[in-house]
């Protein structure tokens, strides 16, 4: 699970250097957005009435992540790129910011699987979760071969 939270972490602070320099804007935020609504609409096979249920939950808990992933990153970034001038205390500040976002991201994954425990069958959660790895796997993948072409 760590392993996969620094992953995670790793590709959306590219998302989110991107979105700083202005490569990345709200257009392709949400050509993204749909384009995993269809992956997991094809992947997670939900009934009519789980989809109702399933996205308003999924969408808050992803807009939260992206809301946690933007603040963050972007404060811990910036910091991190003073690294060689910071003194041991700057950096046990910023390394605490770290674990802090650590945690917020990881509560949030437990408060979705307790939520879509109540309306999804097992097997769907974990079939959401390996859809969410294979997406950004994927999507990572469109990224390095979009910018080896540049």
């Amino acid at each position: 699970m760590k392993l996969y939270t620094t992953i995670l972490f790793l590709c959306f602070g590219l998302f989110v250097g991107m979105a700083q320099n202005g490569n990345f804007g709200k257009k392709n935020k949400e050509k993204i957005k749909a384009l995993k609504i269809a992956y997991f609409t094809e992947n997670l096979d939900l009934t009519e009435k789980e989809a109702q249920q399933f996205w308003p939950i999924y969408n808050a808990y992803d807009d939260k992540n992206h809301e946690l992933r933007v603040k963050g990153m972007t404060k811990i970034k910036r910091d991190a790129d003073n690294l060689d001038s910071m003194t041991d205390a700057e950096a046990t500040t910023v390394l605490n910011r770290i674990e802090n976002l650590e945690a917020e991201v990881y509560e949030n994954n437990k408060d979705l699987i307790k939520k879509l425990k109540k309306i999804l069958p097992a097997k769907k959660i974990i079939r959401l979760k390996k859809a969410e790895r294979d997406f950004n796997r994927k999507l990572m993948k469109q990224f390095r071969q979009k910018r080896r072409g540049q």
